[in-house]
């Protein structure tokens, strides 16, 4: 019998949690219809409404259920790595507790995983959401995708089944600069993808602010954006082999007698041309000195986790 566990990150969702309950009761009734075993854990991200009774009410009801409390809040990509580290499952399913995905589809991936025993991706490709929110998101994955080495997928979210040897490895990465889409694009292969629509929140406000969505662009751009930093590197060492050629012919030409062909602006051009060449090279190298030393803590650090609250 193959073993499924569903991760549901939750912080101050009091108003959905009725919802999300006879949503998720909805799928495991399904998936154990067709003879899957199911766990569900919960983490409480240091709420302060009263989601963290709810969620301990229905862990008292449905003996599935197992809650986890964080005291102090931590960020979206370590509640989800945590529920990782606690997940015994043969795959593991995260799901929002805002219910903007359809849950329906926690079905179509366990029956695509059933097939494939890889990962399977929800990939939006319609939702509704502010233009300016729109437009950061756009220009953030092309920024990404052009700058990466590896796969970067637009549109997938924090919505994905990955199989156990999946999520055990990324259970070992560091709480601290994570981009768990990222590593799951760009570091593993069989991956299928499941296009779907976006629902608008069912109740309540996100609590996925500004700065947050910043700080995990920020942390996606530093793991896996080489190729940009690459690319600066190559373009100053081509303008800098330029000008340093342009300065040899010179002073052949001057030891040779012969007049200098090059004057004025144009010797003020190549000067600067060499010292921006010159601070690209070495700020490249410094960043990617700088990107490698940061995968290594990101890649080898982990974490307590939070309190397991008794049923």
């Amino acid at each position: 019998m193959k073993f499924v566990t569903i991760g549901i990150p939750v912080r101050n969702e009091e108003l959905n949690i009725p919802h999300l309950i006879t949503a998720i009761s909805t799928v495991t009734s399904i998936l154990e219809a067709k003879g899957f075993k199911v766990e569900i854990l919960v983490n409480d991200n240091a709420s302060s409404d009263n989601s963290l009774t709810m969620l301990q009410e229905w862990s008292d009801s449905d003996e599935k259920v197992r809650v986890f409390h964080f005291q102090h809040g931590v960020s979206f990509q370590e509640s989800i790595l945590n529920l990782m580290r606690n997940a015994g499952g043969d795959a593991f399913v995260i799901y929002q507790s805002d219910l903007q995905d359809p849950f329906e589809l926690i079905e179509n991936f366990v029956d695509t995983w059933s097939i494939s025993n890889g990962t399977v991706i929800g990939i939006i490709n319609k939702r509704r959401e502010k233009f300016q929110i729109r437009i950061f998101r756009d220009i953030f994955y092309r920024v990404l995708k052009s700058s990466s080495d590896g796969k970067i997928v637009q549109g997938f979210q924090d919505f994905y089944l990955v199989p156990r040897s999946v999520y055990s490895e990324l259970a070992k990465l560091s709480p601290e600069g994570l981009f768990l889409r990222g590593h799951i694009s760009s570091r593993f292969s069989n991956i299928s993808s499941i296009y779907y629509e976006r629902n608008d929140r069912l109740r309540g406000k996100t609590n996925f602010s500004f700065p947050q969505k910043y700080a995990l662009a920020l942390d996606g751009i530093l793991l896996f954006g080489t190729r940009l930093i690459r690319a600066i590197a190559v373009a100053s060492m081509f303008v800098f082999g330029i000008g340093l050629f342009s300065v040899v012919a010179i002073l052949i030409i001057y030891l040779a007698g012969m007049e200098n062909p090059i004057k004025g602006w144009t010797s003020l051009a190549i000067g600067i041309s060499l010292l921006i060449s010159m601070f690209g090279i070495i700020s490249s190298l410094i960043l990617e000195y700088l990107i490698r030393i940061y995968r290594q803590i990101v890649f080898g650090l982990n974490s307590a986790g939070p309190i397991e609250l008794n049923k």
